[in-house]
């Protein structure tokens, strides 16, 4: 009986040294380094944000830019009077093509710019005398208007016989310019791609007296303005035809405004 006794102990040990072996490889706990490498994974998957993405906002209606579509000529033309009525100062600029406007005793001005305000006015022009090109600068204040001779630059007072530049009203001619296409059943519009207005129209030659002096009367022309999308300040106008006796039906006559409102102060030469 004891051999028998005996094998059966020695199976049930090497059983039993079998079944450690398996419960230790399984808790990983087997000093032994495995033979074989562990299978290749096939997809790797690496999280590039753990945010939320932001919602697209949404306008709302005090945010959104008004069509400029909306607005009507006549609204158009009134905000743009306002502008003009409500502002002291302003810088211009008064370029020609195809002629010039007679002024200052008899200067032929090309170009002229400047500021005015209230009770002032600044300008620097380019001008001919007969053939020959001159530069000048003239200062009207009040009643008292000085210029510089353009022969010597020295400045000089001018006599109210010698032809002023008192009627060169600038902000005065614009509000004019304005009131005659609002008065006008003719005026077009249409919406510029930097959202300006551009509106055209005829125009009477006496509605120019402030910008140009003499006109000739009940000629009309070609005009044009551009007003500005936002701020309805007028930043161009032009004019084509025969407003001044030496004028042709191809004069054009260019007018740009800016700095509305500034601050410009205008002293007598000294």
């Amino acid at each position: 009986m004891m051999p028998l006794q005996g094998g059966v102990s020695v199976v049930f040990a090497g059983s039993l040294m079998i079944s450690m072996l398996i419960v230790f490889s399984c808790n990983g706990e087997d000093a032994t380094t495995p033979t074989s490498s562990p299978p290749t994974p096939t997809a790797t998957f690496t999280a590039t944000s753990t945010s939320t993405p932001s919602p697209t906002p949404i306008p709302t209606p005090s945010s959104m830019t008004r069509d400029p579509a909306e607005l009507t000529v006549d609204e158009i033309l009134n905000r743009a009077a306002q502008q003009v009525e409500s502002t002291g100062s302003l810088w211009f600029r008064l370029e020609h093509e195809n002629g010039f406007t007679e002024a200052l005793g008899g200067l032929q001005l090309s170009v002229v710019e400047g500021e005015v305000n209230e009770t002032s006015l600044h300008i620097d022009a380019e001008a001919g005398i007969g053939r020959i090109y001159v530069e000048v600068e003239a200062i009207l204040i009040e009643n008292d208007t000085w210029i510089t001779n353009p022969l010597t630059g020295e400045w000089e007072k001018m006599l109210i016989s010698d032809g002023s530049i008192s009627f060169l009203r600038p902000i005065e001619a614009i509000h004019r310019f304005i009131s005659e296409l609002i008065e006008s059943d003719a005026t077009t519009m249409q919406v510029l791609n930097n959202g300006d207005y551009s509106l055209a129209a005829p125009i009477r030659s006496e509605s120019l007296a402030a910008l140009l002096g003499e006109v000739n009367p009940g000629v009309y022309g070609d005009a044009e303005a551009v007003i500005h999308g936002d701020t309805f300040e007028v930043r161009s106008a032009r004019i084509k035809g025969a407003m001044q006796t030496h004028d042709s039906a191809d004069t054009l006559r260019i007018l740009s405004l800016e700095h509305y409102g500034e601050d410009f102060v205008i002293e007598p030469p000294e």
